[in-house]
């Protein structure tokens, strides 16, 4: 079973839940290219879309050591 990233829509505050594997195979190509200065290397950012308002916000996974958000 794939990792999944729960978050809340920051337009409509609505929970969304998202497959990271999917996340990673159809966006982070793009989002690290264009932010590699921006975001530092433990950092991944993704543009989503809301499930129930249908607004795109960003969504930022900061890694740590074990999965401790640093």
């Amino acid at each position: 079973m794939p990792p999944f990233v729960s978050t809340e829509c920051p337009h409509c505050q609505k929970r969304n839940r998202f497959d990271l594997a999917e996340l990673n195979k159809t966006d982070t190509m793009v989002m690290k290219n264009i932010l590699l200065h921006v975001v530092s290397d433990d950092d991944e950012e993704f543009s989503v879309t809301c499930q129930h308002c249908g607004r795109k916000f960003k969504l930022t996974m900061r890694g740590g050591k074990d999965g401790e958000e640093k």
